[in-house]
């Protein structure tokens, strides 16, 4: 058990970069689906309250695709610095290391 909580205390290396780029290429193709389909007039983009089709409605989602990736990887970060923490207490409580 002591292994375990040693090995999983310690923050990856570039940990947030890595989180970003997970989210990019998880979040950028349905973005880059949903603004093809608003393209076409298919599904409409939701902006400041009003449906937007066209180009200008793909323009949104890909100027968007940063800002929500960005905020989804911040807040998973946090989370996961956390939780670090208490596992680095937890790791301090019971093995004095």
């Amino acid at each position: 058990m002591k292994k375990l909580l040693l090995k999983y205390s310690k923050r990856p290396n570039g940990f947030f970069g890595l989180i970003f780029v997970n989210f990019l290429f998880g979040y950028a193709p349905f973005a880059l689906f949903f603004g093809i389909l608003s393209l076409f007039g298919v599904v409409p983009v939701n902006f400041n309250d009003s449906e937007v089709y066209g180009l200008k409605g793909l323009l949104v989602m890909i100027l968007f695709i940063p800002f929500i990736v960005l905020m989804f990887t911040f807040f998973m970060w946090l989370f996961f610095m956390i939780g670090n923490l208490f596992l680095r207490l937890t790791n301090k409580i019971f093995y004095n290391v």
